[in-house]
């Protein structure tokens, strides 16, 4: 009797064991990086930095927002593979440096620049009523010396979403701000061209 007893233990815990729930499926892991840009015609002795955006935590994290009205939701195992607020500065320092309007695009800090990017991301998110992924931005331009703000802006750019799928919907997202960044990158040229032409003294 003792050794059926001993026997029957193991079978008894291998049971409780398969009885635990399995474990959820890694998430889907989607990059938000740059792509090729077409180059500007501008061409401006002068570099350019660019800050790291502000934003609502829910946009400028990793994860993937849904919104339909005024409900936000998280598109489910899906994140991007960094935080957006790197991934979306790294992206714009990229098609800055591709448009070639200026010397040279960096990160604000990491050298002197005459130009800076600030910018606040209004909007990066899968509207459902328009099935439209939207990138939205209040960029501002600022000078130095003085830290001039010499022209501002809010920068929108779209791309449609063709269904539910969370493939679908990075795409498009990552698409908008493809789009928007190179928006930024024209309006960055044309107003730092803007500053140059007034900065030139006056011909006698």
């Amino acid at each position: 009797m003792m050794r059926a007893s001993i026997l029957l233990l193991p079978l008894l815990l291998c049971g409780c064991i398969s009885l635990l729930p399995e474990p959820p499926p890694p998430p889907r892991v989607f990059v938000l990086e740059s792509a090729d840009v077409a180059p500007l015609s501008q061409r401006i002795d002068a570099t350019i930095a660019v800050a790291q955006p502000t934003g609502e935590r829910t946009i400028m994290g990793t994860d993937v927002i849904w919104r339909t009205g005024d409900e936000l939701a998280y598109v489910a195992q899906t994140q991007w593979s960094a935080r957006a607020e790197f991934a979306l500065q790294n992206m714009l320092i990229h098609t800055l440096a591709g448009q070639g309007a200026f010397n040279a695009a960096t990160r604000t800090g990491e050298t002197r620049a005459n130009y800076e990017v600030r910018w606040d991301v209004l909007d990066f998110e899968v509207r459902d009523e328009a099935m439209q992924a939207r990138f939205v931005a209040d960029v501002r331009i600022v000078a130095s010396p003085g830290r001039r703000i010499i022209a501002q802006r809010v920068i929108e750019a779209q791309a449609p979403v063709s269904d539910r799928s969370s493939s679908v919907a990075t795409q498009a997202l990552a698409r908008a701000a493809r789009e928007g960044s190179a928006r930024i990158g024209v309006f960055a040229a044309e107003a730092a061209l803007a500053d140059q032409a007034t900065q030139q003294p006056a011909a006698n």
